[in-house]
This record gives C-alpha cells, sequence and structure tokens, in this order.
C-alpha cells in the first residue's frame, strides 16, 4: 500500500532542471552538423584520463574528486565528417551559433525570463568523461522567468543557459568509458526552476508545461533530446539531486520514495541517538580477515582469497539492526551503503551481518570466527568486503564515511533514477566550486532590436492551444499533448486541410498505429512526413482504403527507399466499386449459403473475415460492413 505523506508538513520542496537540445544545423562552437550518427561505427578512437582541476574559488568541487577516485579510463569514438579538432579540444572555441541563441532568446521570451544583454560564456567542470576538455561551455541567457499552472500558481524560473551538449556514452568495460563525439557540442537549453514546487503531482505538471513549451519551438522533437532533473528536499532533510527521469509518469513515484529514504534515514539518525551512540564509535580502520576465512566454506570467498583477494571487516558497534532497515520498497540502508562502494571503489558489494550470512554458504564456525576477530558483540553490526588493496582502501573509507554520516541523517547527493522508482549513488552533490569564465571567448550581445523581433515570432502557449483542439475536434486533451511531444503536431494541421472528413483517423494513424508499430520492432522514423501526406492524399482519391494504411506504414518502415505508389502497387493495392464489391459479397455468400441457413445473421462475423480478406485496403471496411449484411438479410429471406 502507497504511503500518505502530508507534503505541507514535510515542508516538501522542489525544483526541476530541464535540459532540451536545439533543432540547428550546426553544433553551438563549431561548424559540424549537429546530427547523431546512430549505430554507425566510428572512424577513430582516442583515450585519455581525467584529473581534477581547481575552480575559481580555488578549491575543488566535492563531485569531481568523487569521480576521480573511480580511476576510469576514457575512449573517445569519433567521426572524420561530423567532429573536428575542436570537439577534441585541440583549437578553441568557434562563434556562438546565431541561430540557436535565437532559438533560445525565444524560449527565455516564453517563459518571461528578463534577457541577459551581455553574455559570458562560463566553463562549467565534469570529469566523468562526457566532454574531452574537462568542461562544457555554458551561458546565462535569462533570469527570473515563470510558468503558470493549471492552477494558476506561479513556478519561478531561476535561469535559462545556452551550453553544449556532452558526448553519449556507449558503454563500459573494464574500468573503461567509452563515449561517441558526434553529440557533443549540440547547442542545449537548460531550464532551471526555483524550488516553488510542493507536491509530487505539481512538479510532474510543472515539467509537463515546461516540454510543452520546449516542444512547441524549434526544438529537436525525439526520443533522448529531452531530459529531466529533479531536486527533492524536506524540511528535517537536505536536497537531493535524481538525474536521468527519463519519463513524466516517474516524477511523482521518485519523489515519494526520496520522500521515504530520507524519512528513514532521519530515523535510523534518531536511533543511534537513543542507542547513546556517536561517530568515534565507528573504527578507523579494518581488520584484515583474510587468514582466518582462507578455508571459509563459502565458495566465492575462498576463490577470492586464493586468486590473491583480500578480505577486510568492519564492525559497527550498536548498529544491529540499522543496515538492514528499509528506506524505499526493496531498498535498505546496507543497499544504499553497497551501491555507494560499488560505483567508487569496483567492488560487486559488501556483506553485512543485518543479512543471512548462511545464503553466502559461511558455516556457524566461520561467523563465529569472524565475530572474535572483530570484538562484535550482540548488539553490533559487521561489514566484509573482498577485494584487492587498492579497492578495499577506497571501498573502506566509502563504508566508515557514510556510517559517520548516518549520525547527522540525510546526505547531499546525486543520484540516478531507476526504473523501479528507487534511486542509486551516482555521485556527490556539484557545487559553485566547478564554475570559472572561459577566457577563449568574447562576450555575446543581445541587442534590443533584436529581441523586438524574435518577439514578433513567439508561438502560442501550448495549453491554450492544447484546449482550443481538444474543443475543436472533440478528443481528449492528451491526445493534442502526445501530437506536441512527438512533434506531429504541424503534421496534424496539414493533413486535416487535406483530409477533414475523419480527424480521429488522423489521431489514430499519427499516435496509435505509429507506436504499435514501433512496439512491434518497425523503424517508425523510416516514414516521413511527406509519407504521411502521399498517404492521405490517396485516401482522400479513395485510392486506397483507411484499413490500407498500417499495410503501407509497415512496408515504409521496413523498406524506406520505397515510395509510397510503389509500395501501393507492390500491395496490388487498386479501389474497388460498390458493384464490384456487391457481385464478390454475393459468390462468398451463395459459397457459404448453408453457413447462413444454420446462424443466419451469426454468420455477419466469420463472412466478413472471409471478404476482407479480398478486399483490404481497396474500401473502406465500414462500406463493406454495411453491404454485407444487407447481402445475408437478402439470402436469408431467399432460403426462408
Amino acid at each position: 500500500m502507497e504511503e500518505q505523506f502530508d507534503y505541507k508538513k514535510l515542508g516538501l520542496k522542489c525544483g526541476l532542471e530541464i535540459h532540451q537540445q536545439l533543432d540547428t544545423e550546426k553544433k553551438l562552437f563549431c561548424r559540424c552538423p549537429a546530427k547523431l550518427q546512430g549505430t554507425r561505427e566510428p572512424d577513430f578512437t582516442i583515450n585519455r584520463k581525467m584529473r581534477p582541476v581547481l575552480g575559481e574559488m580555488g578549491t575543488y568541487d566535492k563531485a569531481m574528486l568523487t569521480e576521480y577516485e573511480k580511476g576510469m579510463g576514457i575512449t573517445y569514438e569519433g567521426y572524420n565528417d561530423v567532429v573536428c579538432t575542436y570537439e577534441l579540444d585541440d583549437t578553441p572555441p568557434f562563434s556562438c551559433n546565431v541561430e540557436a541563441r535565437k532559438v533560445a532568446l525565444q524560449i527565455a521570451m516564453l517563459l518571461d525570463a528578463n534577457i541577459i544583454e551581455e553574455m559570458h560564456v562560463c566553463r562549467k567542470n565534469y570529469l566523468d568523461g562526457s566532454v574531452p576538455c574537462g568542461f562544457q561551455r555554458t551561458m546565462i541567457l535569462g533570469t527570473d522567468g515563470y510558468l503558470t499552472l493549471e492552477s494558476g500558481k506561479k513556478i519561478r524560473i531561476d535561469i535559462l543557459s545556452l551550453e553544449e551538449e556532452a558526448a553519449r556514452k556507449i558503454k563500459t568495460e573494464n574500468k573503461q568509458n567509452f563515449f561517441r563525439l558526434d553529440r557533443l557540442g549540440i547547442p542545449l537549453i537548460e531550464v532551471t526552476t526555483k524550488p516553488d514546487i510542493n507536491t509530487p503531482e505539481e512538479c510532474r505538471e510543472c515539467a509537463e508545461r515546461i516540454g510543452l513549451l520546449l516542444w512547441s519551438t524549434n526544438v529537436k522533437k525525439v526520443l533522448g533530446s529531452i531530459r529531466q532533473d529533479v531536486n527533492v528536499s524536506i524540511e528535517a532533510g537536505t536536497r537531493i539531486e535524481i538525474k536521468g527521469v527519463q519519463k513524466l509518469g516517474w516524477i511523482p513515484v521518485l519523489i515519494k520514495h526520496e520522500i521515504s529514504r530520507q524519512l528513514k534515514l532521519l530515523e535510523i539518525k534518531e536511533e543511534l541517538e537513543k542507542r547513546k551512540l556517536n561517530e568515534n564509535d565507528i573504527p578507523k580502520s579494518p581488520v584484515d580477515l583474510t587468514d582466518i576465512l582462507a578455508k571459509t566454506r563459502s565458495n566465492f570467498i575462498a576463490k577470492g582469497i586464493k586468486s590473491g583477494k583480500l578480505l577486510y571487516g568492519i564492525n559497527f558497534k550498536g548498529f544491529k539492526g540499522i543496515f538492514g532497515r528499509e528506506l524505499m520498497e526493496e531498498y535498505r540502508f546496507g543497499t544504499e551503503v553497497s551501491s555507494k562502494v560499488k560505483l567508487i571503489s569496483g567492488l560487486k558489494g559488501i556483506i553485512h551481518s543485518d543479512e543471512d550470512l548462511k545464503k553466502y554458504k559461511f558455516s556457524n564456525e566461520d561467523i563465529k570466527s569472524i565475530i572474535e576477530k572483530l570484538n562484535s558483540k550482540e548488539n553490533d553490526c559487521f561489514i566484509l568486503a573482498l577485494g584487492s588493496k587498492k579497492e578495499l582502501k577506497k571501498a573502506v573509507d566509502v563504508i566508515i564515511n557514510r556510517g559517520k554520516y548516518a549520525f547527522k541523517g540525510v546526505p547531499p547527493e546525486t543520484r540516478r533514477a531507476l526504473e523501479n522508482g528507487n534511486t542509486e549513488f551516482l555521485r556527490e552533490l556539484h557545487g559553485g566550486a566547478r564554475l570559472y569564465p572561459d577566457t577563449d571567448t568574447e562576450a555575446i550581445f543581445n541587442t534590443e532590436e533584436e529581441i523586438n523581433n524574435i518577439r514578433k515570432t513567439l508561438p502560442e502557449y501550448p495549453w491554450i492551444i492544447i484546449k482550443q483542439y481538444s474543443k475543436k475536434y472533440e478528443v481528449e486533451e492528451r491526445l493534442i499533448k502526445d501530437l506536441i511531444f512527438t512533434g506531429k503536431l504541424k503534421l496534424f494541421d496539414v493533413l486535416i486541410k487535406l483530409y477533414p472528413d475523419n480527424p480521429s483517423l488522423i489521431f489514430t494513424t499519427l499516435l496509435e498505429t505509429t507506436t504499435a508499430l514501433r512496439r512491434d520492432g518497425k523503424n517508425i522514423d523510416n516514414i516521413t512526413d511527406n509519407d504521411f501526406l502521399e498517404i492521405f492524399k490517396l485516401l482522400k482519391n479513395k485510392e486506397i482504403s483507411k484499413e490500407a494504411i498500417e499495410d503501407l506504414m509497415k512496408i515504409k518502415a521496413d523498406t524506406p527507399e520505397l515510395s509510397i505508389e510503389q509500395i501501393k502497387t507492390k500491395l496490388k493495392i487498386e479501389s474497388i466499386s460498390k458493384a464490384k464489391l456487391k457481385q464478390l459479397i454475393v459468390e462468398i455468400i451463395n459459397k457459404n449459403s448453408n453457413m447462413i441457413k444454420e446462424k443466419e445473421m451469426r454468420a455477419m462475423g466469420p463472412l466478413m473475415g472471409e471478404v476482407m480478406k479480398k478486399v483490404r485496403g481497396k474500401i473502406d471496411g465500414a462500406i463493406v460492413s454495411k453491404e454485407l449484411e444487407n447481402s445475408i438479410k437478402e439470402k436469408i429471406k431467399e432460403l426462408k
């Protein structure tokens, strides 16, 4: 049963960071095409290592240090025709993409933001390898805007930034991250709200409205072009940044699970206080258990030790039951510590005594030996970690420091969203220490004349369009939203002018049919707007029936080199007259007169299937149904 929360009493505050790629021909600071290369094999690779650098204030960003401690290598994969020396950090940036800046200004105006007249490019440090130079170029373009929700509540927009997209991560193998450089440098707008959102549902609506507004401008309308990060805090807890929220429906679940996690961590803090424990009760170093467990019955421990790995133990005084505490559904405090250990040290995980140790095949003698060596008491909890000396050094630091933070409550972190609504540690929370001015670029000016000209081109707000279209075409608002989020609203406008008789069919084709075909593994991206236009021209001219649409789309998805007319010929679709239809129906009825004699009108279903096998795609199914019904009635009278 889902837990209910009093969000006002908890002091829930949420904020959003939404990143959206802009649909420009070129990248932001070079003239390479702003187009992904899909699964095309790269032309070259370059290997690099990343090191942390000092920020403008002369300090290291904690999140950068966490990334550095992972010890990851980086391989960049590039293409000769879409990647230049700028992406490889071998030449300075070109001038800023004017087209991208105009789209970003349009978005800023739609959010009623104050436009920055003199923009300065800054460097934002990243050490995860996603940017070869170690920093992302970004510039603040607008501040202090707002977005209005359905209720009338205004959510303040803190800043809007125009920046570069990072490289796309392909895989991780043997402590080596692989990135493709085709995505690097694509213009990106970042919209950051103030923490004015006070319920999970408000957060979802705000994200949806910002997304709709962005997609009403010239942005890339493809899967993965928009990303949402959610900041969550409660009064007694702290701010947590949740990265990689891929779907709007995830937002309320993630927030509720994060509230639960923070409340349970605060309960752990209170429980430790009740037990009169403090940070000094946590040991500063581990105990080497390698020798006493060398002959353990636990196979993976024995094999690990035999291969040269070490087994360390840490005893947490008075922590019995703490590591087994559930924070979220199927997620315990031990899981929280383990996931952080895995990410930073590279170990597969940890074992703690709040678990059933028998599942690891430890014998009673093994457990007794561990307890004696660690001097562990009945109310204690011990941790076991198996790995190399280097891995264990990192792991022990994580375990001890995370244990100490349990006395403070909720650590500020950046966490990764998981599909089940839970989150896991990704890195420490970034701070201002990673931002500093870029000395390679000049100031960029937004003139009053340019701003006034752009203001004349602003589109209507999407929520107004949604209500207008929903009323005009008598459909649910969600269908209009889906058209916007699939980038098909303009296409719908073209098709409805061409074929105004059946708006429902256009909605079904653009939304439901495309979704069903994509689910079946068809590459719907091969069907262009012009293809849809050709299909509905055939429909208007009665050269095909609506039943032929899906068949045409299927073949086009598989063979994009064929035109719609060629596919029509391939399928042998020719319109059929009512007279010819009547003749065909009579022939089928005469062949099945016994069935009609026995079932009468109940024979309608099977006979409809027989007729449609012959005429599918050639004439509207409703016409077939009506003609067949009349013919069956005539046959029944004849047989009587």
